[in-house]
């Protein structure tokens, strides 16, 4: 069973298949400049990235909404609004599910620090 706001199109991160499958799933909400990157062999670093840029979008859709109505020049703010809120819910969805992977990946990577030591 996966925790609260994780990922319903990935698989917990406990299953074997999740280091294989959640770089993929991290190249697919970044920008396509990461797929030919090195970074692409970096889960924690494409979460934190992506982490990052949500956190910017989400800053960006609270400034949109709070501006709106003066600012946009719109004959529809309404509708505007209506957009910008939703978009905005998305954003937070997604970085709740974001946090989420970046945590699983942080804790696999201090996990495997720490017993490093041990081979």
């Amino acid at each position: 069973m996966s925790s609260p706001g994780w990922p319903s199109d990935l698989v917990t991160a406990q299953d074997p298949e999740f280091l294989g499958q959640v770089t993929r799933w991290l190249l697919d909400r970044l920008p396509g400049e990461f797929r030919d990157s090195q970074s692409r062999k970096d889960p924690v670093a494409l979460a934190w990235v992506l982490r990052e840029r949500i956190q910017t979008d989400i800053e960006l859709m609270r400034r949109l909404y709070a501006t709106a109505r003066t600012g946009s020049g719109s004959q529809r703010p309404e509708d505007l609004l209506d957009t910008l809120s939703a978009v905005g819910a998305q954003l937070l969805r997604e970085a709740r599910e974001v946090n989420c992977v970046y945590s699983a990946l942080t804790d696999l990577h201090h996990s495997a620090t720490d017993t490093s030591h041990l081979h």
